[in-house]
């Protein structure tokens, strides 16, 4: 039975969802961020049994269409500074668009020639964009928590070898260090990995949040002494909670001392790398045996778009190159390149193509004049806080997070725990109305309203309101109107 409709009732869904896309787009500026609709309104929408007969697209796209659309959080939005999740842009809808109708697997070459061929020069494309190895190999996958866990299995296969087929050895376990600031899809992967989340070395950090190279050295001379196998060091380009850049220089020659794998997590920073007042400080990056980066974050590229990166592809390969014999076709040679061999996934979408496109459209130098001016834009945020009197600035701004509290500058002082409370209900408020949306972080063990920006349609505008928002917020909570900068 073919589900296709006729070529011009598609012409006309295809029209029909277009205009919808036109009116989100078109309406960006009107929208709010956030909705206030209670989760059992949205669960009773979808509440349904199963269809049996379906329904008409022309009517699904009329009814059901508005209210996902007006039910949906709009990180696309300007005004959207929550987590660490871009807009996207217009090229990537073109981009998914395209891919979805051709729907090919690129697990296989000759199942989908262009698109292995164009995921190869994405991943050189990528490599270079930040500055890494000539060569170096890699895969694009759903983001940067896939990414992490790729890069981890491809380390632990080359540090402990054997583990393929014997699995991880109690007698002598593998560890690995990590900054108490690093992402927690490293404690996912290491207990996916088998490794276990016991002998994941969380080290401390230093004033500016960067991991204490000192003290992550005496815990690998510790482990040694005990009789662990240290195999891997992972570094952090732009941590989640406030943007902090470890020493990754530093690191690299920390992992080279002791023969360990050095793995960074650049899922949001490391596209700063390719831009001239944030790149000094990613020195060492290049000396990475893999990179964990998203496409999907700084480069504006449409969820899902993450990629790893290593060192070279023949350490990709010793890790997931595996062909059961239906996969064999007697047409395979070495200049027929299949993904299959590079990666755990068997079915494989055309992620490569809206990255593809994004660079083709827009080209390196407007991606990097993105990031450069978020990066401004959030160092002048940084600095407005610095000089009111009722803000506090809570960590460094290396990049484009911004951590602060709303600290009132009139009535009675308040303790730090009634700070903590006071900024929890700013950012609830703030999720509640919807004119802004941020999220919040603990820092030092306090509340801190935390800013970030990867939004290429931001300007002053907004981060500016976003600032007198939060201000308004505050004042209303407390019942005292504050003073002005």
């Amino acid at each position: 039975m073919n589900l296709d409709f006729d070529l011009q009732r598609f012409r006309r869904l295809l029209e029909l969802s277009s205009e919808q896309v036109l009116s989100l787009y078109g309406s960006l500026g009107e929208r709010k961020v956030t909705h206030a609709s209670g989760p059992q309104v949205i669960a009773d929408r979808f509440s349904e049994p199963l269809p049996i007969e379906g329904r008409e697209p022309e009517e699904l796209l009329a009814k059901e269409v508005p209210f996902i659309f007006g039910h949906s959080t709009l990180n696309i939005s300007p005004r959207f500074f929550a987590y660490v999740m871009s807009g996207g842009s217009q090229v990537g809808i073109l981009a998914e668009l395209l891919g979805a109708a051709l729907n090919v697997n690129h697990a296989k070459w000759h199942l989908a020639s262009a698109a292995a061929e164009i995921e190869r020069a994405v991943i050189r494309w990528l490599s270079e964009f930040i500055g890494y190895r000539t060569g170096a190999g890699g895969a694009l996958v759903s983001g940067g928590s896939e990414a992490n866990l790729y890069c981890l299995r491809v380390a632990r296969d080359e540090k402990a070898p054997g583990v393929r087929e014997d699995g991880c050895r109690s007698a002598r376990p593998l560890t690995l260090y990590a900054s108490a600031e690093t992402h927690s899809c490293i404690n996912k992967s290491v207990e996916m990995l088998g490794i276990g989340s016991r002998h994941l070395r969380k080290i401390p950090v230093d004033s500016r949040f960067r991991v204490d190279v000192r003290k992550l050295e005496e815990h690998i001379a510790q482990d040694l002494k005990a009789g662990m196998q240290p195999f891997c060091i992972v570094g952090n380009a732009g941590t989640v909670n406030s943007g902090a850049v470890d020493d990754l220089d530093a690191l690299a020659d920390v992992a080279s001392r002791y023969g360990l794998w050095f793995h960074v997590d650049g899922a949001y920073g490391a596209a700063a790398a390719a831009v001239d007042a944030t790149s000094e400080m990613f020195r060492g990056l290049e000396r990475a045996d893999s990179i964990a980066l998203d496409p999907h974050k700084w480069l504006q590229v449409p969820f899902e778009a993450g990629c790893a990166l290593v060192r070279d592809w023949a350490s990709i390969r010793n890790s997931f190159s595996y062909a059961a014999p239906y996969l064999r076709a007697t047409s395979d040679n070495a200049e027929r390149w299949d993904w299959m061999g590079h990666t755990f996934q068997l079915s494989r979408g055309f992620r490569a193509l809206k990255v593809w496109m994004q660079f083709q459209v827009y080209g390196s130098r407007k991606l990097k004049a993105v990031i450069e001016e978020n990066v401004s834009l959030m160092h002048r945020l940084g600095a407005e806080i610095d000089q009111a009197r009722d803000f506090e600035r809570m960590a460094p701004v290396p990049l484009s997070i911004v951590c602060f509290r709303y600290v009132p500058a009139q009535g009675p002082s308040l303790a730090d725990d009634e700070l903590d409370r006071l900024n929890d209900r700013i950012l609830e408020e703030c999720e509640r109305r919807g004119e802004f949306f941020l999220t919040g972080t603990k820092l030092n063990g306090r509340t801190a309203l935390r800013a970030c920006l990867i939004n290429h349609r931001t300007t002053e505008a907004e981060t500016l309101g976003l600032l007198a928002h939060l201000r308004s917020l505050g004042e209303e909570l407390t019942g005292v109107a504050g003073v002005r900068p």
